[in-house]
């Protein structure tokens, strides 16, 4: 890296700063001016300014730094291309030659970059002329380090001293690496412009692209306005041959009748003289002699007053600002279609170039290598530049593709308008035939979305009535209970102002007799006019009965049997049924027959999947329960196990306590027989009287045996509890003491009711419960568990739990478990049965122990369990069971 290069901790700062101005920057100017006054400040000189070179030789500053304003400003202003001789420039362009001045030696140093051979400063007698241009600046040393982009010199680092000073090495090595990192910033910025040109360019052709490819219209003027625009135009025209946009020419007529042209314009246009020989720019000689072929490229004019070719055009555009054009042929496949015209105002600059007179004193010295003067010009053009040229080129061709598309697609037009009138006739014969597929598809369609029976009816009659242009259809139902003689109608579509016949009931006595076979069998029937056709009396008195002039009926199956009828009518007149008309409304009864079917099928299915749903959900739930039962049976299997292991040596040292104790009481008797017969022992058995503190034994062991006694009574306690908690001799109904297992299970939790929570029970007189014991004390288990675990949630000053029995009907009694922990909300309270709910965290809860306990107290106790909440002041389980299972 190139900060290795730097000696100097402020000089590794500095350019550390630098590189931070040139990543957060927005644009070059941010990073020109931080970087000039970091220099300043870092060589504490006069003057630090950047200098740029414009394309016409010529410089301008465009960053400066001024300590504590030692030196006039010249910010912004230019300087002559003579002030900087080209062979100075190519200097700076080979050696990239740092050039320094010490006026006060009159010597200029200059020291070139070798990184394989670093080159000493070379110094030379400084040339006059020179010398007295930094004296009219107040100079009186410099250096200046020049800035390149690849081959080309893009500028000046300047440092300006109005005090003869001397620079080291170091100072000019550091500089350069800012030099080298202004040049990748420089580069990183031009890069980003022209990117973001490229993206203007790019947004304004796809923009113009789309006006003119618009399917329905060709956008022209509008296309001409963006184009005149994206290119920074004053105006613009576009003429084109009248015949390519297939119209008749509403704008200007040339003077030859046969090329007849429209013509768009934008913005500023000249003006013709009257006497001019003809009234369109394009038709002069200029634009026929230059674009002869397809291969003529654009014609750019930087001056239409340099222009001799427009010569005679020129008086057109006095009256206008106008001064430079772009003109591009419109070609496509080596026919001109016409010309696209880009026109430029003139400009008027003002340039201040160094030197301006100043009240400074150190500017009133005499200048010979340039003046100090203010200019202003007039007649400036904008050239154009080969990004113009290419965008231009680009538009050019999307108007030409454009306007030829639009001139095929007005042909295509002519000739759809010829066979437009042949498929206009073919169309009416079909619209009837493809409206009444469009019903058949709607059955079909509503058939696949849902199979719901009385949407597609709705469907189907609305549609039908519409698509036949009659007054009323209807879907008949038959109560097949009652031979085929009534029915209702199920659904319906009418038209007003005829009543509504849905839900209507519907008798007829002599159908099921007479036509009800028919029908089964496929038959269709079309009336044209009820009151000339041979019907029987009964159907005629139905027909009659909905104002019904005409009507086509046809069946609905389901299966083999008749379900019921299809009904189309005529109510305001007698109507002759084509045979389409009645092919029609037989296809569509044979679609609902099959929809009718399928509904069936459906149903069934879906019954079917209930049941499947309902039976996993069962055998789930069995599964879970089985699993948890066998885990309880396990586990009171090794319950009672355990127990009769630790009965057997617990019994053993419990036996032999009382034993031990009548033998130590002997033994601590002789012992004091001893001393009263022998009050003087020998020395050795004082000694070893005092060794063991014989006193200390004769007290303590006593104490020793009733606690061993106690803890002994404790564990046999214990071990029963377990074994009356396993209860694997209560398999089956027995009569127990259900206080007894409460007890028991209470001696289990024992361990987490612990010190702090307070156990209340209040138990009645009860009779023996007949019951699986085994199963109860697992209910037991669980809402004691769940209890606890409620106080464990909360802070109470007395964390409680409740346990109530009573006897609340000759045959049933009731256990309440209470605690006044922080209750369960609603929404929660009517799931906690429900398998597999919990509300506990991943690895504390499974969900099946509430709905385990509701099973044994429900199904296999036949007795009640109810949940009673009340948030923020506890919950409340209360179960009822029969005494005797009857």
């Amino acid at each position: 890296m190139v900060v290795q290069g730097i000696a100097s901790s402020p000089a590794a700062e500095l350019f550390g700063r630098i590189m931070c101005w040139i990543r957060r920057s927005q644009n070059l100017s941010e990073v020109l001016a931080a970087t000039v006054e970091e220099v300043g400040q870092f060589l504490n000189c006069d003057r630090v300014k950047i200098y740029e070179f414009l394309p016409d030789e010529t410089g301008r500053v465009v960053a400066e730094w001024i300590r504590e304003q030692r030196l006039p400003s010249l910010l912004g202003l230019t300087f002559p291309a003579d002030d900087i001789p080209p062979y100075a420039r190519e200097l700076f362009i080979k050696t990239r030659a740092r050039s320094i001045v010490n006026l006060s030696e009159h010597q200029i140093g200059q020291s070139g970059i070798d990184p394989t051979a670093p080159e000493e400063i070379r110094y030379r007698p400084l040339d006059p002329c020179h010398a007295e241009y930094l004296s009219a600046m107040g100079v009186r040393s410099s250096l200046v380090i020049p800035i390149l982009q690849e081959t080309n010199l893009w500028g000046l680092l300047v440092i300006h001293h109005a005090e003869p000073r001397t620079v080291s090495e170091e100072q000019i090595e550091t500089l350069q690496l800012i030099v080298d990192l202004l040049t990748v910033a420089i580069a990183q910025f031009t890069l980003i412009e022209q990117a973001h040109a490229k993206a203007t360019r790019e947004s304004n052709l796809n923009q113009i692209a789309g006006l003119l490819h618009s399917l329905s219209t060709i956008e022209l003027q509008a296309a001409l306005d963006c184009t005149v625009s994206a290119l920074n135009g004053s105006g613009g025209r576009l003429w084109v041959y009248a015949k390519s946009l297939a119209i008749e020419p509403n704008a200007h007529d040339s003077q030859h009748p046969s090329h007849c042209v429209r013509l768009f314009c934008s913005g500023s246009q000249p003006t013709m003289p009257e006497n001019a020989p003809y009234s369109l720019l394009e038709e002069y000689s200029a634009w026929k002699d230059r674009f002869r072929s397809e291969q003529d490229p654009i014609w750019t004019i930087a001056d239409l007053y340099k222009e001799s070719a427009l010569r005679n055009l020129q008086p057109a555009f006095r009256s206008t600002d106008i001064r430079g054009l772009v003109i591009v042929p419109l070609w496509y496949r080596q026919q001109l279609l016409g010309f696209l015209t880009v026109f430029r105002d003139e400009i008027e600059t003002e340039i201040l170039w160094a030197g301006q007179i100043d009240p400074d004193q150190r500017q009133l010295y005499p200048r010979q290598s340039f003046e100090v003067w203010k200019e202003t010009c007039r007649g400036n053009i904008e050239p154009w530049s080969a990004n113009d040229l290419e965008l231009v080129s680009a538009i050019a061709q999307q108007f030409s593709t454009a306007i030829q598309q639009y001139e095929t697609h007005q042909q295509l037009q002519a000739l759809n308008a010829n066979l437009e009138l042949q498929v206009q006739e073919r169309t009416a014969r079909l619209e009837q035939a493809t409206e009444q597929q469009q019903v058949l598809f709607n059955v079909v369609t509503e058939m696949r979305k849902s199979l719901q029976i009385e949407t597609i009816f709705a469907t189907v009659t609305q549609a039908l009535r519409r698509s036949l242009n009659v007054d009323r259809v209807c879907i008949y139902q038959f109560d097949l209970a009652n031979d085929y003689n009534t029915g209702a109608i199920i659904a319906e579509g009418v038209e007003a102002p005829f009543p509504a016949a849905l839900g209507a009931n519907v008798e007829d006595r002599c159908f099921g007799k007479e036509y009800a076979s028919r029908y089964q069998n496929g038959r269709v029937s079309s009336i044209g006019d009820v009151d000339q056709s041979a019907l029987q009396p009964c159907y005629r008195a139905v027909l009659n009965q909905f104002a019904i002039k005409a009507s086509i009926t046809a069946p609905i199956l389901r299966g083999a049997s008749l379900w019921g009828l299809l009904c189309v009518h005529q109510c305001d007149r007698p109507r002759d049924w084509t045979e389409a008309e009645i092919r029609f409304v037989t296809q569509v009864s044979v679609q609902l027959s099959i929809a009718l079917e399928q509904a069936e099928l459906l149903r069934q299915t879906n019954e079917q999947a209930e049941q499947l749903i309902e039976a996993l959900s069962t055998l789930q739930r069995t599964q879970t329960q089985l699993i948890q039962t066998e885990k309880m049976s396990s586990l009171g299997q090794l319950v009672a196990g355990v127990a009769h292991e630790i009965n057997n040596p617990i019994n053993f040292i419990y036996g032999n306590i009382n034993h031990i104790r009548s033998y130590t009481s002997d033994l601590l008797s002789l012992i004091e027989t001893y001393q009263t017969c022998y009050p003087n022992p020998p020395s050795k058995i004082l000694e070893q009287s005092d060794e063991i503190d014989l006193e200390f034994l004769r007290e303590d062991l006593p104490k020793t045996l009733a606690s061993l006694q106690v803890g002994t009574e404790r564990i046999r306690q214990i071990v029963l509890s377990l074994r009356n908690f396993s209860r694997l001799d209560h398999a089956e109904f027995k009569e127990v003491d259900i206080h007894e297992g409460i007890d028991n299970t209470l001696l289990i939790l024992q361990h987490r009711l612990g010190s702090n929570r307070e156990v209340i029970k209040e138990y009645a007189a009860l009779p023996l419960i007949e019951c699986y014991a085994g199963q109860l004390n697992q209910v037991f288990m669980n809402l004691l568990s769940n209890a606890i675990d409620a106080l464990e949630e909360v802070d109470r000053e007395t964390p409680c739990i409740w346990i109530t029995t009573k006897q609340i009907e000759p045959n049933r009694v009731a256990i309440c478990v209470r605690d006044n922990g922080k209750g369960i909300p609603e929404q929660v309270r009517s799931r906690i049965f429900d398998p597999f709910f919990t509300t506990k965290s991943i690895g504390k809860g499974t969900g099946i122990g509430l709905a385990i306990s509701y099973e044994i107290v429900v199904q296999k106790h036949k007795g009640s369990i109810q949940c009673i909440s009340d948030v923020d002041h506890g919950t409340e389980f209360w179960i009822e069971i029969p005494i005797c299972q009857q």
